[in-house]
């Protein structure tokens, strides 16, 4: 009985010094209110945001708020990135359940023999089961969560350059509108200068009521395209601010840095990009690290089929006793060897297989619909440039023979006019341009509207 005291304390001892390094629970409840005044009270001004831009940056002093930089402040500010990352920590927490080993059991059968009081009727003692797992088990389970983790990781670079694509989309939309406004205006300066000296001729005589109605009508127009473009300048900052997950008031007295925008690099070889973003873009990536876990999977459905063995010491005091046990116990693939769960594992290597190449050719797919679009956007970039170019020849000649007495001023007004339609054209040719570049760097996984010289 002394002896079966002194293993029971010993129990209990271990049991005490394992609890001890368990975990404890913190409840961190989410509060509603302080969530919506947080999310309405992001600025550009927060300090912790500078400091992080600074540090990301490796560079001092007020930020440039360009794309590179604008993209900075969408992972800070907007939850898609958080919650890649708590996902990726989700599944790296996976890999220390895969690598930790299976705990022992304790078990203790106590029995009382009332036939038998002598020396003593108890029958106690405590067994400790050990599981050794199936050789290949804990390797194939370690190599699973490894991949997945991978894939977690991918997602979060696949979540970054998404957000990087809204940005981008988005600052293109407020130069578009910014340079929209300007001609816009100057379109409604000439218009309106058109309008008044038809009038000037219709009060003289010399031109029709229906010809000043028109003109009319064409000024009007211009004022309400004015107005319309106004609107979209406004929708284009909010745009911005959906983009970045701040408050519009947030963006309010920012300067852009758009060179990106207006002069953006020029892609050069695109064979070699092509090549990389097939076999590198995060999106290939995480579809490779999910096949490498459906790998992992099937090597761990094969080793389960042989079985794993529990193996239990024990000690136990047998009225007035002690005795020593080593107890050994498997199961017996008898009525099946895992063929079940195998053959699922195999299906889903082989979806997982067929998941990456569709990633691959998605890939390609996008590449070749970009890269087209680019250079057919460059071709109507050009032929715009050529009609403004001869529009502005013309404007040119017309000033000369206005100045000559050859010809009056509405012929000039027409041609200051045409100028500025071509100008108008010229802008949406590079706002398509400027787009599918956007495309083909989001194809390329490789920045193009960024500044020469910039970073």
């Amino acid at each position: 009985m002394e002896i079966s005291c002194r293993v029971a304390r010993g129990v209990a001892v271990l049991l005490v010094l394992a609890l001890a390094g368990c975990a404890t629970y913190r409840a961190r409840p989410l509060r509603p209110e302080a969530a919506a005044h947080a999310l309405t009270a992001r600025r550009l001004t927060n300090p912790r945001l500078l400091r992080f831009l600074a540090i990301e940056e490796h560079r001092s002093g007020p930020p440039r708020w360009d794309l590179n930089t604008l993209t900075l402040v969408a992972t800070y500010e907007r939850p898609d990135r958080a919650l890649a990352a708590a996902r990726s920590g989700e599944a790296k927490a996976g890999e220390i359940t895969a690598a930790e080993l299976p705990n022992p059991t304790l078990s203790i059968e106590p029995a009382y023999d009332t036939t038998q009081t002598v020396p003593s009727p108890w029958k106690v003692g405590p067994i400790i089961s050990f599981l050794i797992r199936a050789f290949g088990v804990r390797p194939a389970l370690i190599a699973r969560a490894r991949a997945q983790a991978a894939a977690a990781r991918e997602a979060i670079a696949v979540v970054v350059w998404k957000l990087r694509g809204k940005v981008r989309s988005a600052l293109i939309a407020v130069w578009a509108a910014q340079r929209a406004e300007k001609l816009s205006l100057k379109m409604l300066a000439v218009a309106s200068r058109y309008q008044r000296a038809v009038a000037q001729r219709y009060r003289a005589g010399m031109l029709s009521a229906a010809t000043l109605t028109t003109v009319t009508l064409e000024q009007e127009q211009a004022q309400l395209e004015a107005a319309g473009i106004e609107r979209r300048l406004r929708l284009a900052w909010t745009g911005l601010a959906t983009a970045l997950g701040l408050p519009v008031g947030a963006l309010q007295g920012v300067r852009l840095d758009l060179r990106g925008i207006s002069r953006p690099r020029r892609p050069g070889k695109l064979g070699p990009l092509m090549h990389a973003a097939l076999l590198g873009r995060p999106d290939v990536l995480a579809a490779l690290a999910r096949y490498r876990a459906s790998e992992a999977a099937l090597r761990l459905a094969i080793a389960r089929q042989y079985p794993s063995i529990s193996i239990g010491p024990g000690y136990q005091y047998d009225q007035g006793k002690s005795k020593f046990i080593l107890a050994l116990s498997l199961p017996l693939p008898i009525l099946n060897q895992n063929q079940g769960p195998i053959a699922q594992a195999r299906a889903a290597r082989r979806v997982a297989a067929a998941q990456f190449k569709a990633a691959q050719a998605r890939v390609l797919a996008q590449i070749e619909r970009a890269k087209t679009d680019w250079r057919c956007s460059v071709a109507e970039l050009a032929s715009a440039r050529e009609v403004r170019a001869a529009a502005a020849d013309e404007l040119s000649r017309r000033r000369t023979e206005f100045g000559a007495g050859q010809i009056g001023r509405l012929r000039l007004l027409g041609a200051e006019e045409a100028l500025v339609k071509a100008e108008q054209g010229t802008l949406a040719a590079s706002v398509h341009e400027r787009v599918a570049l956007g495309e083909l760097e989001a194809a390329l996984y490789h920045p193009f509207l960024i500044a020469a010289g910039n970073r």
